[in-house]
């Protein structure tokens, strides 16, 4: 399995998880590292853009391409099974994924995306003994479509 992760230039090779850390997101809280990656750069692309604010925020994106062999260590969260307010409820999924990531004998889990549903992303524990044996190569520069840029205000 390859998983795609969108970054800005200066973060793009950091696999420590640290800016997770120090903002939450959907299925972190502060304070809990992890990396959001997708299963398809076109995903990856779609989760960077909807969290754009502002051009800047689009520019020298770098591509990482993680390739992970052992996905008997990624845990599955089906969204059938979630509730249905899930994609609201971020003190729900918050929580979900700190308790999955406390446990470091597990690489990550697979989550629906909320932008398509019936897409998904992984959420990677840089803290598990099996991230440690991932062979994860440098990122590369992306270029983004000119067309999308002009959808960002400057």
């Amino acid at each position: 399995m390859m998983l795609y992760r969108l970054a800005g230039k200066a973060y793009a090779n950091d696999t420590t998880g640290i800016g997770a850390q120090r903002y939450p997101g959907r299925w972190n809280p502060k304070g809990t590292p992890c990396l959001y990656t997708s299963a398809s750069i076109s995903l990856a692309l779609l989760e960077k853009f909807v969290h754009a604010r502002a051009t800047e925020h689009m520019q020298d994106l770098c591509l990482l391409t993680i390739p992970v062999l052992q996905t008997q260590h990624l845990y599955i969260i089906e969204g059938a099974k979630l509730p249905t307010s899930w994609m609201e409820d971020f003190t729900y999924t918050q929580w979900l994924g700190q308790q999955i990531l406390q446990d470091v004998s597990i690489l990550g889990f697979v989550v629906p995306s909320a932008i398509v549903p019936s897409e998904f992303n992984v959420v990677l524990n840089p803290q598990s003994a099996h991230f440690k044996a991932l062979r994860v190569p440098n990122a590369l520069p992306y270029a983004i479509d000119q067309r999308l840029m002009h959808k960002l205000p400057s």
